[in-house]
């Protein structure tokens, strides 16, 4: 049995140390595994935060505990109540700001 791949998560903000970021429901996952890690980080190593499924139509999640001023690469995979995982969405790539002392203004940066 397979199960969807998940469209590419969309970029809601972020901060220096975090990413929040949306991403469609689908109906047969139980579960989803939003995975992040540096440029040149291998995606065995990366982070990874489980999240329950819910009725909503999207699913917001939040990638936190992150360097200032550093690209990440993010990424969904859902898990049907089998175990069964599908393949992993396109990525998402977000700088997060950079520590900064002027008044604050938003500097993330997305690359599509």
């Amino acid at each position: 049995m397979s199960i969807s791949t998940p469209e590419k998560p969309t970029f809601i903000d972020c901060t220096e140390i975090s990413i929040t970021l949306e991403f469609k429901a689908q109906s047969e996952a139980a579960y989803y595994e939003l995975s992040w890690k540096q440029h040149g980080q291998n995606w065995d190593d990366a982070t990874k935060l489980r999240i329950g499924a819910t009725s909503d139509d999207t699913i917001t999640a939040e990638a936190a505990d992150l360097l200032p001023a550093t690209p990440y690469y993010l990424r969904v995979t859902a898990i049907d109540s089998s175990g069964f995982q599908s393949d992993p969405s396109p990525e998402l790539i977000v700088d997060t700001e950079g520590v900064s002392c002027a008044p604050k203004s938003k500097s993330c940066c997305v690359i599509q």
